[in-house]
């Protein structure tokens, strides 16, 4: 069973430096990840949040894999890609293209608590802080 994770982080301030990243496991082994830094342009921790979850359903897209079950610890994101939430203003583009990678993969889209311990959730904060830290000198 494929299962994966997203993530956002956006640092100093809100807008402001952020990253995105996933991890997808196949029975709970990690077998891809990927991590972005999405500067030195200031982003919302929610836009963040949002190309962690199209990072995933692109690379999924290209990769012809499918019915993947998603976790992320954005409950705006997921209510918003599955129409329970009204999205508006900038995020508006940025949930047509996840809702749409989402529902062409069949992949099902699920919110986690953040920092409760799951491995995969703390897997891709731990990529999106370390690529920060990385360009902290930007900030």
């Amino acid at each position: 069973m494929l299962t994966a994770y997203v993530d956002g982080a956006c640092r100093v301030s809100n807008p402001g430096m952020c990253s995105c990243a996933f991890v997808l496991f196949d029975n709970g082994v990690n077998i891809a990840e990927d991590v972005r830094y999405l500067g030195p342009e200031l982003h919302t921790n929610n836009y963040a949040e949002y190309q962690g979850l199209i990072l995933l359903l692109e690379w999924l897209y290209v990769h012809n894999t499918r019915n993947v079950v998603i976790h992320s610890d954005s409950k705006l994101v997921v209510n918003q890609t599955l129409h329970n939430w009204e999205c508006n203003g900038d995020l508006k583009p940025l949930m047509s293209k996840a809702y749409g990678l989402l529902v062409q993969g069949c992949h099902v889209l699920k919110h986690i608590k953040g920092h409760e311990g799951n491995l995969g959730n703390e897997r891709a904060d731990e990529l999106c802080n370390a690529v920060l830290d990385i360009h902290k000198e930007e900030y």
